[in-house]
């Protein structure tokens, strides 16, 4: 196999194939492909749209091998990539799917080598990055739990990215400051509780100043996760990523929800067999007389108080289930 047969392997893959001799090729000759992966990250940061579906591929397998090499000196490449909005149906999550938010913390740690100052100058930069933005904090707390870094250079770079988030009120920075919080009440950086807290009083217009479907006003007064795992404790960040095992991991999650949703539409079917027409059960649906030689007059339903449970079986309090 030479260099074009690996990138034709790589990006020909189908559905959720791996290019697995193609990657192990890349890997072992990583001198004469890495020139053509950096090719293709400055096409796309000229032109989002310009790549073809092929070089696509290459560039997602390419990017997630640049953690499992831990190659830092593409550092400031992957931030020029992802440096642009990375929300739902936009150009880069149509490269990177599932791992725009999965891999990327990472991804970043891997590939940062200890300049958390490099992460944190694109954490405040001018980008529309959100969820990346927050990929890279979490590589930041990453390098703290790992002791790269202490407790001073993390509390230095919350400040900072506390102070621009504020200074620029939008939804994006609403996400990263609930993200953040997280965080810091994650690796107990208590001495930023009472500033959060008061932060949850304030409303900037409309809109509060935290996201809520991201973390909850009352999560952060609450301030209290005591014993839950880290980052790289519980594995959402792999020191020691590996492409193939990472995806072929997600292929097995992929199958086993593929057979649960089959089991249900088969239960659905079985239902649409015996109520659709023709079916065992459809007169009870839609035979009138069956329906009124079955009904069951008023006046003979047990009787049953406001808070009483419901005669129906529910479970439920009365006042809240038939009464209603």
């Amino acid at each position: 196999m030479n260099l074009q047969q690996a990138l034709l392997e790589i990006g020909n893959v189908q559905d959720s194939e791996l290019p697995i001799a193609g990657l192990e090729f890349v890997k072992a000759n990583w001198s004469e492909f890495y020139p053509e992966l950096e090719r293709l990250i400055d096409q796309f940061i000229a032109n989002d749209t310009s790549l073809t579906d092929d070089q696509q591929v290459i560039l997602y397998f390419g990017t997630l091998l640049l953690a499992e090499l831990k190659y830092s000196p593409a550092l400031e490449k992957c931030l020029q990539l992802f440096a642009r909005s990375d929300t739902f149906l936009t150009p880069i999550e149509a490269v990177f799917g599932d791992a725009l938010t999965e891999l990327t913390p990472t991804l970043f740690y891997n590939v940062v080598d200890g300049n958390t100052q490099a992460l944190c100058n694109y954490i405040v930069d001018g980008h529309q990055a959100m969820y990346c933005k927050a990929s890279a904090i979490e590589a930041v707390f990453a390098q703290y739990e790992a002791g790269i870094i202490d407790e001073f250079v993390l509390s230095a770079h919350v400040t900072r990215w506390i102070t621009v988030f504020l200074a620029l009120p939008s939804s994006t920075n609403s996400f990263l400051i609930s993200a953040l919080a997280d965080s810091c009440i994650e690796y107990q950086l208590d001495n930023f509780k009472d500033q959060f807290i008061e932060l949850c009083k304030k409303d900037l217009g409309d809109k509060g100043l935290f996201d809520e479907d991201r973390f909850k006003y009352d999560e952060v007064k609450a301030w209290q996760r005591a014993g839950t795992p880290k980052l790289i404790e519980s594995g959402m960040i792999q020191t020691d990523f590996n492409v193939v095992d990472t995806l072929s991991a997600w292929a097995d999650d992929d199958s086993e929800d593929e057979e649960l949703d089959n089991i249900s539409n088969e239960g659905f079917d079985d239902f649409e067999s015996l109520m659709g027409e023709g079916g065992l059960l459809a007169n009870i649906l839609y035979d009138e007389n069956t329906i009124l030689e079955n009904s069951v007059p008023v006046s003979s339903l047990p009787t049953a108080g406001r808070n009483d449970p419901c005669p129906c079986g529910s479970g439920k309090k009365y006042k809240k289930c038939c009464l209603r």
